[in-house]
C-alpha cells in the first residue's frame, strides 16, 4: 500500500516517451485508484449533493438505478460528472501520461497493460465473445498487483496539459465493446467531446502521493 490512500496503488514516476507526443515526457509519483469508480460509488456521491444524476440514465447500456449493476464502472457520465466525482473524493482524474506510464509498467515498456501477449482472456472485451454491457470491476487484475481494468471494461476520462484550448479530452484504455487487439492497446487514445456521455466511458480516479 505505501504512502497512498486506502484503494489506491503508488507509482513511482519516471520519464519515457508517451505513445502520443514522441518525446520523453517526465510523470511524477503518483496514487491511482486500483479500481474504477462504480455505479454504487457514483450513486453514494449524489447523496452527498457532491455529484449529480444528470442523464446518467440515457445510455444504452445504462448501470444506474438498474438492479443487480451497482458493482458496474459507473458510465454515462461526460467529462465533467467524472471531474466533479473524482474532486469529491479528495482526488482528481487520472492524467494521460499517467495512465499511460502505469499501463506501460514504467520503464517495462510493454504493449498491455498484462505485458507483450496478445489480448485473450486478460480482460474484458468483445475480442473472443461479444458482449452487451460492462464487466463488474475487479475481475481482470493488469499490470500492478492489485490494479483492475486498465484496458478493456470502459474508456477512463484523463486529462492533459492542454486541456484548457479545447473541448475534448482523451478516454483510455479501450472498452467491452472493442474486438481488434490494438484498440485496448496502451498506445490507443480516444477523443470525446467533454460532453460526451456513453455506455463504454467512466472514471478513475488519483492523487499526488502524500
Amino acid at each position: 500500500q505505501g504512502k497512498c490512500p486506502a484503494g489506491m496503488a503508488e507509482f513511482g514516476g519516471g520519464k519515457f516517451k508517451s505513445t502520443y507526443y514522441r518525446t520523453e515526457m517526465a510523470v511524477e509519483p503518483f496514487c491511482m485508484d486500483a479500481n474504477l469508480a462504480t455505479t454504487d460509488e457514483y450513486t453514494a456521491c449524489i447523496g452527498t449533493g457532491k455529484c449529480d444524476k444528470f442523464a446518467v440514465h440515457a445510455c444504452d447500456p445504462s448501470t444506474f438505478e438498474k438492479e443487480g449493476r451497482g458493482k458496474l464502472p459507473m458510465i454515462c457520465v461526460d467529462f465533467n460528472q467524472a471531474d466533479r466525482y473524482c474532486k469529491a473524493q479528495n482526488k482528481r482524474l487520472v492524467s494521460d501520461l499517467e495512465w499511460e506510464w502505469a499501463a506501460r509498467g514504467g520503464d517495462a515498456a510493454q504493449s498491455y497493460p498484462w505485458g507483450n501477449d496478445a489480448p485473450a482472456e486478460q480482460l474484458c472485451w468483445s475480442g473472443r465473445e461479444k458482449r452487451t454491457m460492462p464487466c463488474p470491476i475487479a475481475t481482470f487484475e493488469q499490470g500492478k498487483p492489485g490494479v483492475f481494468d486498465l484496458a478493456g471494461n470502459i474508456y477512463q476520462w484523463t486529462t492533459t496539459t492542454n486541456d484548457s484550448t479545447g473541448t475534448f479530452r482523451v478516454g483510455r484504455g479501450g472498452s467491452w465493446k472493442d474486438t481488434k487487439p490494438e484498440q485496448v492497446a496502451i498506445a490507443n487514445r480516444g477523443g470525446f467531446k467533454t460532453t460526451y456521455r456513453c455506455g463504454f466511458l467512466g472514471i478513475r480516479c488519483a492523487t499526488a502521493v502524500p
